[in-house]
């Protein structure tokens, strides 16, 4: 089969092969989102981190106490699990997004170009 290179068909393609992209951006993303589901892993914000300086913790704790510090830390804790949680959720929400927006537009211009029969029962 010769494929034509005029404007209908060039467009076509082009149409079909950007919405082919995305579902694939929308499968990769939904993996994604189910390895980092599977396999959590919370980033740490907290000023209480490794990378906070051990002074700074230590004139908390003599001003507020330890148990003010372990509570900061708790708190710190689930804040960083909500916003994961929330994360892993709106990444599920892209991914469905990606597919369920660029499939139907796939497969009508991919059924749409002039002399692709190619879909088509012969029989019919």
């Amino acid at each position: 089969m010769k494929i034509k290179w005029d404007l209908e068909h060039v467009y076509f393609y082009l149409v079909s092969f950007i919405s082919l992209i995305l579902i694939i951006v929308g499968a990769v993303t939904l993996t994604q989102t189910a390895i980092a589901y599977i396999t959590p892993v919370y980033e740490d914000y907290s000023p209480y981190g490794p990378s906070a300086p051990v002074q700074d913790i230590a004139q908390w704790e003599e001003r507020f106490g330890t148990e003010f510090i372990e509570a900061e830390i708790a708190r710190y804790d689930a804040i960083a699990a909500e916003n994961y949680n929330k994360r892993l959720i709106r990444d599920l929400a892209r991914g469905f997004a990606f597919i369920i927006v660029s499939l139907p537009v796939y497969l009508y211009h991919w059924r749409k170009i002039p002399g692709l029969e190619l879909a088509q029962d012969p029989s019919s």
